[in-house]
């Protein structure tokens, strides 16, 4: 699933490549029009004949702003993303909608498994108040993340993952930041430290553009990211006597090292 770092790279790459372009045309290609949370009739009226002016993305959602004052909002799901091609025979596979501009390009919103949405927004301001949608984490402040979390009974990888009060941490995000600072995916909030919520909200910022810096290229992070060896029996190198364990927290599927992770008393 697109994570904060995945998503902000996309809009990078939307800003780099059709800012200011004038859409022509827009292709459906979703026959049973899952992803469309948006009538196609009024996602066509409002993107044809205008151009994107601005982008901005909070936590893992992605909207870009149009000429006309409206926004298209994109949410990838499992396995959305955005691809620009110039003819029918590049169509990138999986492509649920196609808008054309008036240099030639196109650009394709991919999602194989059809859980990501495309709408068309009135304003940005009256979606954030209408939806449980928090402060994106790369903006939040350490003493609001504090107090988000510190008296929270639950999982603390469960309040991480919950996105009303920061957007933007997902499942390996979340496994990553809490396995840098060592702590245990089930530790109840309210036992963790001011300063632990601290180094955990530090860890995930460096993380996040650590992710963003390599265009989110698995291949390209750090030979100690934890990410690496996210898989049941792995070793991290810094802990070669503890063998990575796997358990289910909030109901998602959650790494550890336990050498390094472990519960307080």
């Amino acid at each position: 699933m697109p994570e904060l770092p995945e998503v902000e790279v996309m809009r990078g790459y939307f800003e780099e490549v059709v800012k200011d372009l004038q859409v022509t045309d827009v292709e459906f290609l979703d026959p049973l029009d899952k992803v469309y949370k948006s009538s196609k009739e009024e996602i066509y009226n409002n993107l044809v004949d205008q151009s994107f002016i601005k982008t901005e993305r909070i936590g893992k959602y992605l909207f870009a702003q149009l000429s006309n004052g409206k926004w298209l909002h994109l949410h990838f799901g499992m396995t959305g993303s955005l691809e620009v091609f110039t003819d029918q025979y590049s169509l990138p596979r999986f492509t649920r909608m196609a808008i054309h501009f008036e240099d030639g390009s196109r650009l394709a919103f991919v999602d194989s498994r059809k859980f990501g949405k495309i709408e068309i927004l009135d304003s940005l301001e009256k979606y954030k108040g209408t939806h449980t949608l928090g402060e994106d984490l790369l903006s939040i402040k350490p003493d609001d993340f504090v107090m988000a979390l510190k008296d929270r009974k639950i999982p603390i990888k469960a309040a991480l993952l919950e996105q009303k009060h920061f957007a933007g941490i997902g499942n390996w995000i979340a496994d990553e930041m809490l396995f840098e600072v060592g702590i245990h995916p089930e530790e109840p909030c309210n036992k963790l430290t001011e300063k632990e919520l601290k180094t955990l909200l530090k860890s995930a910022v460096e993380i996040c553009r650590t992710a963003i810096r390599k265009d989110t290229h698995y291949g390209d992070f750090p030979d100690d990211f934890f990410v690496n060896y996210r898989k049941e029996g792995a070793v991290h190198p810094d802990h070669p006597h503890s063998k990575v364990e796997s358990l289910r927290v909030g109901g998602r599927g959650t790494f550890i090292v336990p050498e390094k992770q472990k519960l307080k008393p």
